[in-house]
């Protein structure tokens, strides 16, 4: 049923208590559905505002499942405005909470409006297995299985250029359009090799490893990029490294996009010897105890909802709360990531990964100006820079 149709609805029901004209207001989180959560649904919020001021004298709705689709959000609704006197009425339904009556029947429609959704997800979840079983293909075509895409030059190109990246400065120059019309790009060339077999797969898949560069990860270009590490070669001089902001090709008046490694070194030294840990570093190890209980709370979130003890917007809510903890638990991992390596970084002979591992540890980032010159170290605890 149309937005139109509901609103006008609504507001005859409004009327119908002489809650129409300029004492009615109009709230919509059209498009959304009442399973989302609450961060989805700013009209819901507003509105769970206005009954907690005493703004709202009552709540009107088309049904229940404008309201939301899970009970315990319902539930939590129907106290607060029980508990400010806001009765919630809706017009499909026919419930008055204002009735004894009327508040059972609202219980009882919200159970099974939530057991119908649920059914219909374990319907369309059943749908997409039968299907995979039977080996259709789910989802959008792959590329080349619609008319006038050609998935053989994209094939033919990798194998002249000898590179993915190659393979899409040649696609572009020869303007074979992508399924959206824009330009070839290595994820997209990538994609299609892959599906074909052109491509090997990664060997090795898992977390990427930590790569080779000192200041992995760490510089951080004013626009908010975090900067890339790359390898070149002057010449017949030995390869050096080079930190780079991919945003500055995209971005106007962006300032210098790249930075040699060799020039803000000094810099980096200078501030990484102003590391000093306190005396009582013994109290950051004995805080073990508590890692191990947000762990051990993260995991009995992940067991309930797997079991489906709790449902999918409860377990957001609860693993949401955890975020606060999360963050003490990162600092706490720098903490002991530093205690247990010297504070005398050995620039000569340790390997780039191994003095990454340090500075990482100390600074959560490095922060550069428009001319790529290192201006502030974000370090995780103050405290440590002396």
């Amino acid at each position: 049923m149309s937005w139109e149709v509901q609103e006008a609805k609504v507001r005859e029901l409004a009327a119908q208590y002489g809650d129409n004209g300029g004492r009615l207001l109009i709230l919509s989180d059209w498009n959304v559905s009442g399973r989302k959560g609450t961060a989805a649904r700013p009209g819901y919020r507003r509105l769970v505002a206005m009954i907690e001021a005493d703004e709202a004298a009552a709540v009107y709705s088309y049904n229940l499942a404008r309201l939301s689709r899970s009970v315990q959000d319902l539930r939590a609704l129907m106290a607060l405005a029980d508990a400010h006197g806001a009765p919630v009425r809706l017009v499909a339904d026919h419930v008055d909470t204002s009735t004894a009556t009327g508040r059972m029947l609202l219980t009882i429609l919200a159970a099974v409006d939530e057991m119908t959704a649920d059914l219909a997800s374990e319907h369309a979840r059943d749908a997409v297995a039968a299907r995979r079983a039977r080996g259709d293909h789910i989802g959008h075509p792959f590329y080349g299985e619609r008319p006038g895409e050609d998935a053989n030059a994209v094939i033919a190109a990798f194998r002249e250029a000898g590179t993915v990246m190659g393979a899409a400065r040649l696609l572009n120059g020869r303007k074979l359009p992508t399924r959206q019309g824009g330009l070839w790009s290595n994820t997209s060339v990538r994609a299609i090799l892959l599906r074909f077999g052109a491509l090997p797969p990664n060997p090795r898949p898992g977390v990427k490893a930590r790569a080779p560069y000192v200041l992995y990860g760490i510089l951080r270009c004013h626009c908010g990029h975090v900067l890339t590490g790359t390898r070149y070669k002057n010449g017949s001089n030995t390869a050096y490294c080079a930190y780079k902001c991919h945003e500055a090709r995209e971005v106007s008046n962006h300032g210098l996009g790249a930075v040699p490694e060799k020039r803000i070194l000094p810099w980096i030294k200078a501030e990484a010897a102003r590391l000093r840990l306190p005396e009582t570093v013994t109290i950051e190890r004995e805080r073990q105890a508590e890692r191990d209980k947000l762990n051990a709370r993260k995991a009995r979130i992940a067991d309930m909802y797997e079991t489906n003890t709790i449902k999918r917007d409860d377990y957001q809510k609860r693993m949401a709360a955890l975020k606060v903890s999360e963050d003490t638990l990162e600092a706490l991992e720098a903490a002991t990531a530093v205690l247990d390596v010297p504070q005398a970084i050995d620039w000569e002979h340790w390997t780039p990964e191994a003095i990454n591992k340090v500075l990482a540890a100390m600074w959560s980032s490095v922060t550069m100006d428009e001319h790529m010159e290192p201006i502030k170290a974000i370090w995780r605890r103050p405290e440590w820079r002396g």
